[in-house]
């Protein structure tokens, strides 16, 4: 009877390493296997990259740990009951090709077939204690038990897609955040706003760099003045709504501040590329690009909006969504491709009403802490 726990033990371990190699887009999967191998679960839910969430109890398989590398030869394992959340972020993205040695002795390479996505994935873990631990997950299974059935939910390290995908339909987990007594004691920040000329009940939103996660403000007893989550070092995009008025943070152009770059170029590219894009929302207004430079990032603001027919049958049928769409960008090629999408605000109009009015602004680009609390305003990283 030793002898077989220990074979299921091992066999189980393999299974679980060798999931990193399958080449699957697809993070979430039925499984119907038995709940005996689960280990002790938390309630909690897991937002992936493409907006979707999944809710549950959330548990590893009977035995097991995380382990994350920490650089170096050093590795922490964590028990899943002293963590309040996981974040997940791309480290590093790139569209790949085969190659080969087309000439028998000779060092020429030929590139051959369709290029494929392969994203690394960098964790930050915020435990019980509130330390927070930065670095490499080892691939691990995370089982969601809900209401009608129970779904696989794999972390990987590292992602490879299929030849002719892109790096949008490589979807992963961004936060795998836990509702317990644990998780409702999450690090926060107080972040306050400038006077923004809006009337009515304040809204804030943010989302921050890279995997575009979606954070919610909540009033505190300050005027202007929000709690939320620590983006955990992280730099946030930021808006506020109040009725039918947004006020996003955005950098000018960075002409305007006697810097050369090819701002109009970046904002054609992408309107040409929103243009063609395959979406239920067909009327997409481009707000403002901004490229990161340090990551290839190229980022864009864009109000989308249904025009045409839903299944809706009601007097309000039409959906609006304030996003940033995340775009690799190339410059050698002057390319992009469209990487993950993040939304401030959304909601749902009658036919033939126009989405909320949208102003750019400075006042909420960036935040630096002051004090105890922090403030908008920041340079530009």
């Amino acid at each position: 009877m030793k002898n077989a726990k220990l074979l299921t033990k091992v066999n189980t371990q393999h299974a679980i390493r060798n999931t990193q190699y399958l080449g699957r887009w697809s993070l979430v999967f039925f499984f119907a296997g038995c709940l005996a191998l689960h280990a002790a679960s938390r309630p909690g839910k897991i937002q992936f990259s493409n907006g979707e969430v999944t809710e549950g109890n959330i548990s590893l398989t009977a035995g097991a740990e995380l382990e994350i590398h920490l650089g170096g030869t050093q590795i922490r394992t964590l028990a899943l009951d002293k963590v309040r959340e996981i974040r997940l972020a791309p480290e590093k993205e790139e569209m790949v090709q085969k190659w080969r040695f087309p000439d028998a002795g000779q060092n020429r390479k030929e590139k051959w077939g369709q290029p494929y996505p392969t994203r690394d994935l960098k964790a930050a873990i915020t435990l019980a204690s509130n330390e927070k631990i930065t670095g490499h997950l080892y691939t691990t299974v995370l089982y969601v038990e809900g209401a009608e059935k129970t779904q696989k939910v794999i972390l990987y390290a590292k992602q490879s897609g299929e030849p002719g995908q892109t790096l949008a339909s490589l979807i992963y987990p961004t936060l795998i955040q836990f509702a317990d007594a644990a998780a409702e004691a999450r690090d926060t920040i107080r972040l306050r706003l400038p006077a923004l000329g809006l009337a009515g009940k304040l809204e804030l939103a943010a989302l921050n760099h890279n995997a575009l996660l979606t954070y919610t403000g909540s009033n505190t007893a300050q005027p202007n003045e929000f709690r939320l989550t620590s983006p955990l070092g992280q730099q946030l995009f930021l808006a506020a709504k109040a009725g039918d008025k947004i006020v996003a943070g955005w950098p000018k152009p960075r002409e305007e501040r006697g810097q050369p770059a090819p701002v109009a170029k970046l904002f054609s590219l992408v309107q040409t590329n929103l243009a063609i894009a395959e979406d239920f929302f067909d009327d997409r207004n481009l707000l403002g690009v901004w490229l990161d430079q340090a990551n290839s990032d190229l980022y864009s603001l864009v109000m989308l909006a249904r025009q045409g027919k839903t299944t809706l049958d009601a007097a309000k049928s039409q959906p609006w969504r304030l996003v940033i769409l995340r775009w690799k960008y190339d410059d050698e090629t002057q390319r992009v491709m469209l990487a993950g999408r993040g939304y401030f605000f959304r909601g749902i109009l009658e036919k033939g009403q126009a989405p909320p009015k949208v102003q750019l602004t400075e006042a909420l680009w960036g935040i630096k802490k002051s004090g105890d609390v922090w403030v908008t305003g920041a340079a530009p990283p």
